[in-house]
């Protein structure tokens, strides 16, 4: 399609093939992952995902890597960071309408101390249990006895977090009555 149209266009004579512009291709590409990376950014908040197969043709190590970080990332933002931003496009969009009688904000729910205490509590936990790993005892049933007392802590704050998953959720809180039923 890009090569018709650029024959169109007067770029390429008849015969002249795309594939043996080497010095455009590589500007094609660049941009074209250019804006992927700006179009995943206003959407999922982080840059496009395979943007190196997008620019060189190739899966690289650190573009595997990258994509693993972005993935997380985004998983992070959708989980407990969105609601937010979906609270703004739906005031934007007019998807909700203020309602001038109430007397209290939608926005400003009370946040329970768990929400900050449980992932402090499990990232503590977690990293205890690693560094008795690598830092052992002076005997093996008291390395044993830390692990187990750590990872312990941080695999029953892990299952409390998940059991009260929905509150740890940003989820948005502009949500017409209507379109919850």
């Amino acid at each position: 399609s890009l090569h018709a149209q650029l024959q169109r266009l007067g770029v390429l004579h008849v015969g002249q093939k795309l594939e043996e512009q080497n010095e455009f291709e590589k500007i094609y590409k660049n941009a074209w992952a250019d804006n992927a990376n700006a179009c995943a950014k206003q959407y999922a908040g982080t840059g496009a995902l395979k943007t190196d197969f997008t620019r060189t043709g190739k899966r690289t190590q650190l573009g595997l890597l990258m994509d693993g970080w972005n993935s997380l990332i985004r998983y992070y933002k959708n989980n407990f960071s969105d609601g937010f931003r979906q609270d703004s496009i739906d005031l934007f969009l007019g998807n909700y309408s203020v309602d001038e009688l109430e007397s209290h904000s939608p926005l400003s729910v009370p946040r329970d101390l768990k929400f900050l205490a449980l992932p402090i509590i499990m990232v503590v936990a977690f990293s205890m249990c690693i560094i008795c790993l690598l830092m052992a005892g002076d005997t093996w049933t008291e390395t044993l006895a830390y692990v187990l007392f750590w990872g312990v802590a941080s695999i029953g704050t892990f299952f409390i977090i998940l059991y009260n998953g929905k509150d740890f959720v940003d989820a948005p809180k502009l949500v017409q009555k209507e379109k919850m039923d």
